[in-house]
């Protein structure tokens, strides 16, 4: 009967020596984890160590930090090291140094506030310089005879914006089908006179310049000009009678216009015009026959006079001398 008690008790006391084993491994591996996790503790103070002097000056935080003892001694032979290097941000290069940027050292430069100009100069002058400008040109309000015009003129700069000149031109007519189908419908022929030749003095003035992109890659300049003059232009009927005579008037002109020009190079411009010529004119008698003013001193004295608006579409070029220019006035 002893033999079972005893089994019985050492059953029990297996069990309650694992019990105490599994809590004790559980407590140690929880006190590793937090160990392992937590910085090291700093050492204790050595409790026979002098105590601090209080009047001692406080550490410099700027000076230097300490030599590490077990580093190795340097070497007096070595190169010295290389000196920094300022980096300067690609695109940045030779601008002025920004104020109240901490950190950042000023760029040497060269560049000062005189160099940074607000209004670039205008890159064509034309005072004092001669345009050359040969044209051509065509009428537009007549629908019966159209004119065909050559000429050319010269033109002195005075300024940049005002200019005097010269300008002559010869004309070449061409009647239109209209004045054919006038005389066919209607059993009229319309009193018709020519233009020959004319000639004026013509100031002009410049009141608009600017400039333009051309095609996003070239920058074109470009003006608008007027001009007024007096002049004259002589002109010759067109009898209705191929058997009379004709004869020529000497007019006297006042031409109005305004134009363009566009600056190709600092010696070349293409112009464009458009310009009205004013002057009153004498007409053939309507009641003129062969037995009515037959000649052509008795037709003259008793021609019709009417005022006559020739309105001309021009192109043209202009050259000018001196080929080169130079800038007198500061930016």
């Amino acid at each position: 009967m002893k033999r079972p008690a005893i089994s019985f008790y050492r059953c029990i006391c297996v069990s309650v020596c694992f019990s105490v084993l599994g809590l004790a491994g559980t407590g140690f591996a929880k006190g590793k984890a937090k160990t392992e996790a937590a910085p090291a503790a700093a050492p204790a103070a050595d409790t026979n160590a002098a105590p601090a002097d209080t009047n001692a000056p406080a550490a410099d935080s700027n000076a230097a930090p300490a030599a590490d003892p077990n580093a190795a001694p340097a070497d007096p032979n070595a190169a010295p090291a290389p000196e920094a290097e300022t980096v300067t941000p690609e695109g940045t290069e030779g601008q002025l140094p920004l104020e109240g940027e901490p950190g950042k050292a000023k760029a040497p430069t060269t560049l000062s506030w005189q160099d940074i100009v607000v209004v670039p100069r205008k890159a064509f002058l034309k005072s004092g310089r001669f345009e050359f400008v040969p044209f051509s040109g065509v009428s537009l309000n007549d629908n019966l005879i159209r004119h065909y015009a050559f000429g050319g003129g010269i033109n002195f700069f005075l300024s940049d914006a005002l200019s005097v000149g010269v300008e002559g031109q010869y004309y070449v007519k061409s009647l239109s089908p209209t004045e054919e189908n006038v005389g066919l419908q209607y059993n009229r022929i319309p009193l018709l006179n020519r233009y020959k030749y004319s000639a004026a003095l013509v100031f002009g003035y410049v009141p608009v310049y600017g400039k333009f992109s051309f095609f996003n890659k070239q920058i074109m300049h470009w003006e608008i000009f007027a001009n007024a003059g007096v002049g004259g232009i002589v002109t010759e009927i067109i009898p209705r009678d191929p058997g009379l005579q004709s004869w020529d008037n000497q007019r006297i002109m006042v031409p109005l216009g305004v134009g363009t020009r566009f600056f190709v190079f600092n010696w070349l411009t293409v112009n464009f015009m458009l310009r009205d010529y004013l002057f009153t004119d004498l007409y053939e008698p309507a009641n003129r026959s062969a037995m009515n003013f037959p000649d052509a001193a008795s037709a003259k004295a008793n021609a019709d006079s009417a005022l006559v608006n020739n309105f001309m579409f021009y192109g043209g070029i202009g050259l000018y001398l001196p080929t080169k220019f130079t800038y007198k006035t500061p930016r």
